[in-house]
């Protein structure tokens, strides 16, 4: 007969690994600053930007511009998210966030109230190999973002960075805390807000 060493009582919750408190997310706060609002979600077709656009959507934003260089990812999400909330106008840019050219146009144009910045190249062995190309992208990029954000005076900016960024030991994460960096010298002489 097997006599289990241990039993478990109960099933384990992500809460058990966190090794912190679970955070509560205050729902209508998020509310307050995207309901009726023109937001903005860079990177819009990535892993991170898709997902972050599903949350938002739920908050009833006026209008969704779902920017991406990447076509085909926000083509598709942009089908999945008009089926599910007809109501709400999405917009797709194609275009990347180091043309400075762009970026006047969609922030004259489009008039974003909130911008959640999510385009980032993200793979640290990729960007060891490539480092120019990340601080290209992950820093002049979201520099040039920043900027337009102060400029046509964007209500809220959301950098969405990564643990990577606090102890940086890679080119990844290093191009990330040069961009917090930026970000929080910018935030303190700018009406936006900078988060």
């Amino acid at each position: 007969k097997y006599i289990p060493v241990f039993s478990i009582k109960r099933d384990i919750l992500p809460e058990d690994l966190l090794g912190r408190q679970t955070s509560v997310i205050n729902t209508h706060e998020i509310s307050d600053y995207l309901s009726r609002k023109v937001v903005m979600v860079t990177g819009a077709g990535g892993s991170i930007g898709s997902c972050l656009c599903r949350q938002i959507v739920t908050f009833n934003p006026k209008e969704v511009l779902l920017f991406d260089h990447n076509e085909n990812d926000v083509y598709y999400l942009s089908i999945e998210l008009l089926k599910k909330y007809p109501h709400i106008t999405f917009r797709n840019v194609f275009g990347d966030v180091r043309d400075i050219g762009l970026l006047k146009h969609v922030f004259s144009f489009y008039k974003p109230e909130v911008v959640f910045h999510t385009a980032a190249h993200k793979h640290v062995p990729l960007m060891e190999e490539n480092p120019v190309a990340a601080t290209k992208n992950n820093v002049i990029g979201s520099r040039n973002l920043i900027y337009a954000a102060d400029h046509y005076q964007v209500e809220r900016f959301i950098l969405i960075s990564t643990d990577k960024a606090v102890n940086p030991t890679n080119v990844m994460g290093m191009t990330k805390r040069v961009i917090e960096m930026i970000l929080q010298s910018k935030a303190k002489q700018s009406k936006t807000k900078f988060m």
